[in-house]
């Protein structure tokens, strides 16, 4: 099962975005469906190929070359973004520079972004040490309020849950866990979407740490 299951909305940027100005609002067909990349690729199911693809090469990299003490920080972050991402798009590893929304939902604009992945780093990244996530309760809970709050800035154009599931991962392996296995089915995509929005709308981190649990179990 693809990938794709798990982060649908973001493989329909036209679905989700109201953009405008440079490369990042920019794409090959009139549905604005496949964003404007390196490849040249103008097909929707070859660029999410070519994404899962990018995708699978970064984990073996980046379990490669992440040590055990290595702090997750917003670099750290970028850093993921660009070796998944850089291929096939100018603008991975950096902070969005496009406005983004959905019906009823609205990100944290470009313009402040820096602020808000500093505040994301201090607040909530910076409880988190490594050394604090012995316990699977700990780790689970520190998880699911990571990722809910990193969902609800959405600082990058795309593939924000992606990353941020890889760093996750990251975590879950510095402190020798298994990589997460997410429901990857229709039902489990729902879910997650839903738990992002939760955390979004009241910081209710609670549904996406249930689906961390679940991964975590599933894994072992």
């Amino acid at each position: 099962m693809s990938v794709y299951l798990e982060t649908m909305t973001e493989s329909h940027p036209h679905s989700r975005y109201d953009v405008s100005g440079n490369i990042e609002a920019q794409y090959f067909d009139d549905a604005e469906t496949v964003l404007v990349n390196r490849l040249g690729i103008t097909d929707l199911k070859t660029l999410q190929m070519a994404e899962e693809s990018a995708l699978a090469k970064a984990y073996e990299s980046l379990l490669r070359e992440v040590k055990v003490d290595t702090p997750l920080t917003c670099e750290l972050l970028k850093h993921i973004h660009e070796v998944i991402f850089g291929e096939l798009f100018a603008w991975a590893g950096r902070w969005r520079r496009v406005n983004i929304s959905k019906p009823g939902v609205v990100w944290p604009t470009a313009a402040f972004l820096e602020q808000s992945m500093q505040t994301f780093e201090r607040d909530v990244l910076g409880r988190f040490p490594i050394s604090s996530l012995t316990t699977d309760a700990a780790f689970c809970s520190a998880a699911g309020e990571i990722q809910g709050e990193f969902l609800a800035i959405h600082p990058f154009r795309e593939g924000n849950a992606r990353t941020i599931k890889l760093a996750t991962d990251l975590l879950a392996v510095q402190n020798g866990r298994p990589l997460l296995q997410y429901d990857q089915n229709y039902a489990g995509a729902d879910a997650y979407i839903l738990a992002a929005s939760a955390a979004l709308s009241r910081k209710d981190y609670r549904p996406i740490t249930s689906l961390i649990e679940q991964a975590l179990m599933r894994a072992r």
